[in-house]
């Protein structure tokens, strides 16, 4: 041998050559048969989650699934307190929760039953909700079954919903298409993110058993910006040789907002057609409504009441600048700065009331800072959910504080059982809503110079939403908390400026008190 890496004397150099290649080319060969060829962290998270689920092939064998069970909603928007105890307040329960997909096709239906849990405007009777997806078809099919295609960013949740389920979103990610990045380990778990037709999804795997654990998605939300949708998966047990979660529970940011348990599975059944109907295929994205007219009347001196919509502002004009009460979205604050414009050229809104934290009452909040508010007034449980709103991240949809960058955020003045503002030209007393079950975090609104009061949610006269079927005249389920609190604060009421219905005598409030329905009747128990 010649030195330590000689080859043996008198082989032939070119046939030693081509037995290394041909040796490289069979071990090639023999690893992509395997699958271990470049498989990468990614492939190696999704692979080992389809085994855990029945194996590759039997997870892209099936054609159908259908899951049914029941559950609660928890509408995080409309809680009674920004608290981990109040966001589970509003409560729904869902009734005949059915879920049916034709994987082989992409098309899914979504069926439930929702029923109020808690007081509620509309009455507390069930709602049935059908949703459906057909591809990138996204459709909604009403009670005498016309189905109505919906576009944009409905659509694009709906294709989110498909897959946010262990066998959807792992059927998808094992698809050529699917692109697979961010292989990692966090805890006990290890997760990929999976793009599958524009759908960016998080899939989580349980380290030890290779189960599916969570699903995470980041959506935008006008309140809090960037929002991580997560979903939970417990209780895996064999259907047909598939592993599925009997449990599903989702968090919306550290929320709960969804917790269902699922009774009946199957798998490969006889669904029928779950195509979208040829009107629902053919159906164009309608152009954007007309923009409501902003109307402004003078109510009192220096108050004005802003119509349009069915969520009204007012404007309180002061010595030295505008007050804005209410914000309830982009749209109807732009509207309404520029009707205060209009009234008082020279008085900028520089201050913002915020009756309480609902997000349809606060999701024009950021908004009305951009644009020059320097000191927001509210109800002390509010702050923390004001300070939430206003700091956190917006990338997804930058909105207009997000893009002027560094702005010097709002003073928050926080006011406990009462507090008031006055100076020479306007007085507006302000009262903590006590013993309220829509929202503890509410105040309401006295001007003395009209005897009027404002509130939001509580009396919404002449508004279509409170008639309900048998009760002609409405449902208010507040109407006597309403009272009993003017009564407390010993207030003379002549008139109602109320954030929903319209601006009404004390007479029609008093009339309302008596027959408009507080509780849905219902037929006694016979024990």
């Amino acid at each position: 041998m010649s030195g330590t890496c000689g080859r043996i004397s008198g082989a032939d150099p070119m046939r030693e050559r081509m037995r290394y290649r041909s040796f490289g080319f069979l071990l090639s060969a023999v690893l992509l048969a395997s699958g271990l060829h470049a498989q990468t962290t990614e492939q190696q998270i999704v692979a080992d989650a389809a085994a855990a689920l029945g194996g590759r092939d039997r997870v892209l064998a099936v054609k159908t699934l259908v899951v049914q069970g029941g559950g609660h909603d928890l509408n995080v928007g409309q809680s009674l307190r920004y608290d981990e105890l109040g966001l589970q307040s509003d409560v729904w329960q869902i009734r005949d929760y059915k879920r049916t997909y034709d994987l082989a096709n992409g098309r899914a239906r979504f069926e439930v039953v929702r029923a109020s849990q808690y007081p509620y405007y509309q009455g507390i009777g069930a709602d049935r909700v059908i949703q459906a997806i057909d591809g990138d078809i996204a459709f909604n099919i009403a009670g005498n079954g016309n189905a109505q295609r919906v576009f944009g960013g409905q659509a694009a949740a709906r294709r989110a919903e498909y897959l946010r389920h262990p066998l959807t979103l792992v059927r998808a990610a094992l698809q050529p298409s699917a692109i697979l990045a961010n292989g990692r380990s966090q805890g006990g778990e290890r997760l990929v993110d999976i793009t599958s037709g524009g759908v960016k999804l998080t899939l989580a795997i349980d380290a030890a058993t290779k189960l599916p654990s969570r699903i995470i998605q980041v959506v935008d939300s006008p309140t809090m910006g960037d929002t991580v949708m997560e979903t939970r998966f417990g209780e895996y047990a064999a259907v047909n040789g598939v592993q599925l979660p009997a449990r599903i529970t989702t968090r919306t940011d550290r929320w709960l907002s969804a917790d269902v348990r699922l009774l009946n599975q199957s798998i490969d059944g006889d669904l029928g057609s779950l195509a979208a109907p040829a009107a629902v295929r053919s159906a164009t994205q309608p152009p954007p409504p007309p923009a409501p007219m902003t109307t402004a009347r003078e109510i009192a001196k220096g108050l004005w009441y802003v119509e349009g919509t069915t969520h009204k502002s007012l404007l309180a004009e002061f010595s030295d600048h505008m007050l804005l009460i209410e914000a309830p979205n982009d749209e109807r604050v732009r509207a309404v700065l520029a009707k205060a414009r209009e009234l008082r050229p020279g008085k900028p809104v520089t201050t913002l009331l915020v009756t309480h934290h609902h997000a349809d009452h606060t999701s024009g909040v950021r908004l009305a800072v951009a644009e020059g508010v320097t000191e927001i007034i509210t109800h002390r449980s509010n702050v923390a959910y004001l300070n939430d709103v206003l700091t956190r991240s917006h990338t997804i949809n930058p909105d207009d504080l997000a893009k002027k960058g560094n702005v010097k955020l709002p003073k928050i003045t926080a006011v406990d059982d009462t507090g008031v503002l006055r100076d020479a030209m306007m007085t507006i007393n302000m009262f903590h809503i006590r013993d309220n079950s829509h929202a503890d975090s509410m105040l309401m609104l006295y001007f003395p110079n009209g005897k009027i009061v404002t509130q939001p949610d509580i009396y919404m006269p002449n508004d279509a939403r409170n008639v309900i079927e048998g009760e002609p005249l409405g449902h208010a389920p507040w109407l006597q908390n309403l009272a009993a609190n003017i009564a407390l604060r010993k207030l003379d009421v002549q008139y109602h400026a109320p954030i929903h219905g319209d601006y009404v005598t004390n007479k029609q409030f008093l009339d309302s008190l008596i027959f408009m329905t507080q509780f849905v009747p219902g037929s006694k128990s016979t024990n």
